[in-house]
Parts: structure tokens; C-alpha cells; sequence
């Protein structure tokens, strides 16, 4: 049998040109992600099937409480005020 037709080698040569398997998410990316999981549960928010306008809400919550943790200036997101799926 070929290397090449052994399904680990095409799977290990698929991951090596995506840049690996996985990378274990560092503290601070775990902690963005605590972050966003209890703003969504506070306001109550199932993010996979909110609408656009809701993802948005906690989107931004998330950012500028991030920012503000870390005693950063949120910058404000203009870029997103265009979407038209959001407006009210």
C-alpha cells in the first residue's frame, strides 16, 4: 500500500497544510469565551439561534466589556451599524 493512499497519511497531510490538528486555546481566549457565554446567558440569549440583531447586542457587550476589564477605550464598531439585516 502507498503512503499516499493510507487515509491517516491523507488526514495528517490535509491538517499539515491547514497549520496542524489543534492548538489549545490560551487563558486569555478562554476567559473571552466565559465572558461571552455568561452575557448571553444573562440576557437570556441562545446565540446559534438568536436573530442578527440580538448576536449583534451580545457581540458588542462582549467586545466592550473585554475592553473595559482590561483598561482599554472600546473603539466603536461603525462597521456594523451598515448591515441592514440589524436595523430596528
Amino acid at each position: 500500500m502507498n503512503a499516499h493512499d493510507d487515509p491517516q497519511f491523507v488526514i495528517d497531510d490535509l491538517a499539515a497544510k491547514a497549520g496542524g490538528y489543534f492548538a489549545m486555546p490560551s487563558e486569555e481566549e478562554m476567559a473571552f469565551t466565559d465572558l461571552f457565554f455568561n452575557i448571553c446567558n444573562q440576557f437570556c440569549i441562545h446565540y446559534a439561534s438568536a436573530s442578527p440583531k440580538a448576536r449583534f447586542f451580545v457581540d458588542e457587550v462582549t467586545r466592550v466589556t473585554w475592553a473595559h476589564m482590561h483598561g482599554e477605550k472600546a473603539a466603536p464598531s461603525f462597521s456594523s451599524f451598515a448591515k441592514s439585516d440589524i436595523s430596528a
